[in-house]
Parts: structure tokens; sequence; C-alpha cells
């Protein structure tokens, strides 16, 4: 296994460094739109003290304010279409890097992470780490650093216009900013226990949506409706009405300290006045600063909330990308070359977790171009060797060598590519037949595809059906039969061709008709001496014709021979498990 260092900022400083200048130009629109106000501000100034003097005012006089005023519009709104531009030039591919940086770890993820956790709540948290990047940069950009910039310029021009206000401000800034972020900070800790209940309802539901039509054929609409309210009032409700007072109280505080201080704030300003420290002038321009001031940061505050908030469900869907990574190839490992066929299992044990051991010390010599039928009861081992011949996992101890190769010693994907596998739930892509049947090979030819199906005797349905290879057989092949499945998946073993095939039940659940259609097409691949096969089986007629059959039974072959040699074993296992289908038990 390999450990995902990159927190998540780092996270997304890998995907927008290559893009940093176009960022920097960004991030000079809030930094104007916080000097706007306080520029806007002092030419209204300007402009009441040229209104208190006496007598006619020039053009000339008022010259200054307008150019004041001028600018600071024209600084605003080249700094924003320069924002335009760099977004226009960046955006697009930083998200399609974060896209396929996230998708890149995820399909290297251990296989035993799909088994044991929700498909939806995995597409959530894929999805929640995009979409929450992009309310993080929107914060950035507009909703926490435009009241913050704001908030610090007008606390600055403050300084330099009436530093007893300042002063003042600073004092409130002292009580109100260290109060506001321990609350938030807490705050934030619930949110990212609230995003994590929330992907996985998400994911409970997603598994509700993929397994429909058992809800339908079992009438349990109502039960699973039930336990989603179920999981709302025991789980996730208690973390969002927990949030949703903490905030209550949160606010409460921090407005009571607000208003305590635009009440003191008034009489301070008045005092001033009286005084004759500031003048006309003096007070709309201080006045204007300081409620931008205070505006602004109690703005900020609120925003800053949303933002700890959103770093916060940032991190729990960032949690995809702190998973270990499945480095089952070793680092120089090399391309498999398979010209025969050659499969031997050597010593090869294997167990999930450390009491359940489910290969124990196997061994079994497959030759080139043989047929082999693998059968046993359930947990025997018979498709945990089909998942460790498949490079699925590391074994605890052995080897497994095809053509005098050690699979530890190869690539994943080039074993993977050099053979065919023909699972029993056949599930396919949500697009269409052909491109279903192309999958099986790179730059598939029209030809080629149609060769294929012809082959697995699925060519004629297609073309029946009014968009021929372009119909869409919907989300995990959803609107084929099983059986139109499986001869789609046959079609994909005929197009990839390669020297080894490995056939997992592929008709244990199809009608004894479909059965034998199914099994017609198999044969074609079985009658090639060229290709070795692999195959697993229930329903023991499916492999009588195999060159050998072996029988597994607590991760060991305890039986090894063709169909009528084992027959004739007494009390064997295998003559046992072909009685009981005889007679009707199983078949």
């Amino acid at each position: 296994m390999k450990k995902q260092n990159a927190s998540a900022f780092s996270f997304i400083w890998q995907v927008i460094k290559p893009y940093k200048v176009a960022y920097i130009v960004m991030m000079i629109a809030p930094f104007a739109s916080g000097i706007f106000p306080i520029v806007y501000n002092y030419a209204v100034k300007l402009l009441i003290d040229l209104f208190s003097i006496e007598g006619q005012i020039t053009f000339t006089q008022s010259l200054k304010p307008i150019l004041v005023f001028i600018s600071a519009q024209a600084m605003l709104d080249i700094a924003w279409r320069l924002h335009n531009i760099a977004q226009l030039k960046s955006m697009p591919y930083i998200f399609e890097s974060m896209l396929c940086k996230i998708c890149e770890h995820c399909f290297n993820l251990p296989y035993t992470y799909f088994q044991n956790n929700f498909s939806g709540a995995i597409v959530a948290k894929i999805k929640g780490i995009g979409d929450k990047y992009y309310k993080i940069h929107a914060a950035l950009e507009h909703h926490v650093s435009r009241p913050f910039l704001i908030t610090v310029f007008s606390g600055c021009a403050l300084a330099l216009t009436n530093l007893h206000i300042f002063l003042f401000i600073v004092g409130f800034t002292f009580v109100y900013a260290p109060l506001a972020y321990y609350f938030f900070y807490k705050l934030s800790k619930i949110e990212g226990e609230k995003q994590e209940s929330w992907y996985h309802l998400f994911g409970t539901v997603s598994d509700r949506v993929s397994n429909i039509f058992n809800i339908f054929s079992f009438a349990r609409k109502k039960a699973e409706i039930q336990k989603i309210k179920d999981y709302y009032k025991d789980v996730h409700n208690p973390i969002t009405i927990k949030f949703y007072k903490y905030d209550l109280v949160i606010s409460i505080i921090l407005a009571i300290i607000y208003w305590i201080f635009n009440i003191a704030l008034f009489v301070y300003v008045i005092q001033l006045r009286n005084q004759g420290i500031i003048t006309l002038g003096d007070i709309a321009f201080i006045m204007a600063l300081t409620f931008a001031f205070m505006d602004n940061s109690w703005n900020a505050t609120m925003q800053i909330k949303d933002f700890l908030e959103d770093i916060a469900a940032f991190k729990a869907a960032y949690s995809i990308m702190e998973v270990e990574q499945c480095t089952i190839d070793k680092v120089n490992a090399s391309e498999i070359s398979v010209s025969k066929g050659e499969i031997n299992f050597k010593d090869l044990s294997f167990s999930y977790s450390e009491s359940n051991l489910v290969l124990d010390n196997l061994n079994l010599h497959i030759k080139s171009g043989q047929k082999v039928g693998i059968v046993g009861h359930s947990g025997a081992g018979k498709s945990t060797l089909v998942s460790l011949l498949l490079k699925n996992f590391k074994p605890n101890k052995g080897q497994i060598i095809i053509d005098h190769q050690d699979i530890a010693d190869v690539t994943s994907d080039s074993l993977r590519s050099n053979i065919t596998y023909i699972p029993q739930d056949v599930i396919l892509f949500h697009r269409s037949i052909g491109e279903n049947i192309g999958y099986a090979k790179e730059d598939a030819t029209q030809e080629e595809i149609e060769q294929a199906a012809k082959y697995a005797r699925i060519h004629d349905f297609i073309i029946s059906q009014k968009s021929g290879y372009e119909t869409l057989v919907g989300e995990r092949g959803i609107k084929l039969s099983g059986g139109q499945r499986q001869r789609i998946a046959i079609a994909q073993a005929f197009l990839k061709n390669t020297r080894i095939l490995i056939i997992d039940e592929a008709t244990s659940s199809l009608d004894s008709e479909t059965e034998k259609d199914i099994q017609d097409s198999l044969n074609t691949i079985f009658d090639s001496n060229s290709t070795t096969v692999i195959a697993i089986a229930h329903r023991l007629s499916t492999i009588k014709h195999m060159d050998r059959i072996v029988v597994l039974e607590d991760g060991r072959v305890v039986e090894d021979g063709s169909f009528k040699k084992l027959l004739q074993l007494h009390h064997g296992k295998f003559k046992s498990l072909w009685e009981h289908q005889v007679n009707g038990m199983i078949v």
C-alpha cells in the first residue's frame, strides 16, 4: 500500500500551480474591490468639504474629487476584466486537472475499498471535492476577500485620518475577532461530521436506487423509506440540529457585542465633534469608513464562518484522497508477454484476514491451451483463485507463473490485457451496445465489433433494434436481459482474443435454453487449441467436456482429472456434487 501524503491544501496547490500567474491576476480584482470603497468615500469627503466653502465652485476646484472617483472606478473595471480573462485561461483546466487527479487516485484504490464502501458515497466525495473547491475559490474571490480587504483598508485609512477612532475600533477587534474564531472553529468541526454523515446517507440512497428493482419485487418501498427516515432521526438530524443550535448561539453573542460597539461608537464620535477635533467632511469620511469597517468586519466574520465550514466540507470529501493506494505492482515491474498461456500456481496461500484462510498451500499447473473447470462448494476458494490470477490481491505466500513469468514482477495492466474475464454478473456501461463490445479492444473497427457479435450470436438481436449498434443499454446494462449481457461479454472475449480466458459461472443464472445458446458460443472458444480456459462452474453440465476438472475444498486441490475419471472415484467429491445435480437438488 502507498500512503497519500499530500494534504488537502497541498493538493489544491498542485492543481493550481501551473496556472499561478493567472491565479494571481484573478486575486487582483478582490484587492481592487477592497480599495474602491475607501477611495470612493474619500472622493465624497472632498466634495463635502468643497461644498462647505462659500461662493461659487469652479470646475478646477472640483477636478480633484472627480478624478479620484473616475480613477477608482476605472481601476475596479480594469481589475475585474483582467480577472475574467485570467479565469477563462485557467479555471476550466484547473477543474479538469483536479478531476483527472482524483479519478487517477480512486482508480488505484485497493479492491477491498470498493467492496466495503457505497459507490454512491464514493461518487459523492469525488463530486464534493470539486464542488467545495469551487465554493472556497468563490469565497476567496468574493465572499471572504472583499469584506475582509475592505475592513483592512478602511482600518488603515482610519488610522491615517483619525487615530482616536482607529484605536477605539482596534480595541473592539481584539475582543471580537478571537471570540469569533474560537466559535467558528468549533462550528467547522461539527460541519465536518455533518458532511461525513451526508456522504454516507447519499451512498445508502444511491445503493437503493441501484437496487430499485429488488425493492419493487420484494415490495419493500415503505421499509426502505423508513430506514432513510431512521438514519435521519438517529444520526444525521442530531448532528445537523447541533450545528444549527451552535450557529444560533454564536450569532446572538456576536450580534450583542456588535451592537454594543455601534452604540459606543456613536457616543464617541459626538464627543469628538463637540471637542472640535473633527470637521464636517471628516465626520462624513470617518463615519463612512467606520461603518464600512464595522459592516464589512461583520460580513467578513460571517463569511469566514461559511468559509471554515466549506473547508471542513472539502476535507470531508477529500478524505477519499487520503485512503492508501494499492501498490500491487513493484516499482520496476515489467510488461508481461503471453504467447502460450501456461499457468502455474505454486504453494499459493491467501487470507482476507488473519482468521480467514481461503487458499492453503495450493498447487495447480495448467498447460497451454488446456481447458480446466474449477468446482467446489461456496467458500472453497474458486473466485479468490481467479482474483489472485487477475492480481486484484497479493498472495500471502507462493507464486503465480504465466509462461515462466512471475506475475508479481509484471504490471497488473499488462497482465489483465492478456487475460479475458467473463463474470457471472455482467455489468455494462451506460453506453451503446457497439461501444460496450468495442471496449474490449482499443480502436476496434465497426467490422471487428460486428464480427465478434456474430460469433457471440448477438448480432441478429442488435440489428433488430431501432438504433442497431447505437442502442443504449441503460445503467449497468439494465435494459438488456441476463442472457443478452452475457452474449455481449462473450463478444468482448472474441474481440479481445487473448491466450487466457476465465469464465466465472457465466451461465449459472440463465434458463436452460439460453444456457445452451451461450454454451454453444463458448464452445467456439473452447475448440481453439490456442486458448487456455479456466471455467468456474456450479452447474457442472457446462464443464463436462473440459480437459480437466479441478475440485477445491478448504483452499486446496482435493481432486483433479477428467469428467469421466472423477465420476469413477468412489466417495469422490465431484461425484457427490454431480449426483446431487442429477437428482435435481441443484439443477
